[in-house]
């Protein structure tokens, strides 16, 4: 499986459904509640006969969310790369690594935004290309989730996603990196943390 994650695949094009022409917000919400659509992510809708839960969906409504607001390099990371990777509760918050400052829209978006400015978008092995998306690779999310593993306001998403993230990469691959990063911040608590969930 893990092959498969590291292997480009094409864009996905999905015609989402948002707020506006022809349904307003409170139409989809109530469209949602009767079955007829499903929530993907933040303002993005599909009919529900349209897999909202597959792969490349998922893929394409955090691209649809970041794109326009992000410049350079930047690929979605944390909790949000979690869920692209392998499903699960929509996030609330999207994350994305970026190479360069960039400010938050005076405009909200339909998610809030977190930018971490980091070196890991021009790093090959860190990023991969899935479904068009740039995502940080399983094993360098769930490194970046249990850094967090001390953080009380962080620590539960960043446990459950981290979780979902192990059957994607070697508890040796895992054990390995941590090592070789012990120095980076949190990597003390990260690494209690990945023995206790790799015990579980």
């Amino acid at each position: 499986m893990t092959a498969a994650l590291n292997s480009p695949l094409p864009e996905a094009a999905v015609d989402f459904l948002v707020p506006g022409l022809p349904y307003s917000g409170p139409e989809l919400r109530g469209m949602e509640m009767s079955g007829l659509v499903e929530h993907v992510m933040g303002d993005l809708y599909l009919p529900a006969d349209h897999g909202s839960g597959a792969a490349r969906v998922r893929a394409a409504a955090a691209r649809r969310l970041t794109a326009p607001v992000l410049t350079g390099r930047w690929a979605v990371m944390g909790v949000t790369a979690a869920w692209v990777l392998t499903g699960g509760p929509a996030p609330e918050v999207l994350e994305a690594a970026v190479d360069r400052y960039h400010r938050i829209p005076l405009q909200p978006l339909s998610v809030r935004l977190s930018l971490e400015q980091t070196d890991v978008v021009g790093q090959s092995a860190e990023v991969i290309n899935h479904w068009g998306l740039p995502c940080t690779s399983a094993a360098r999310t769930v490194e970046d989730l249990l850094r967090r593993a001390e953080d009380p306001a962080r620590a539960a998403a960043a446990l459950t996603a981290a979780t979902r993230l192990l059957p994607l990469t070697s508890a040796t691959q895992l054990r390995d990196r941590f090592e070789r990063h012990r120095r980076r911040p949190g990597m003390a608590g990260a690494r209690r943390a990945l023995e206790t969930l790799l015990a579980a």
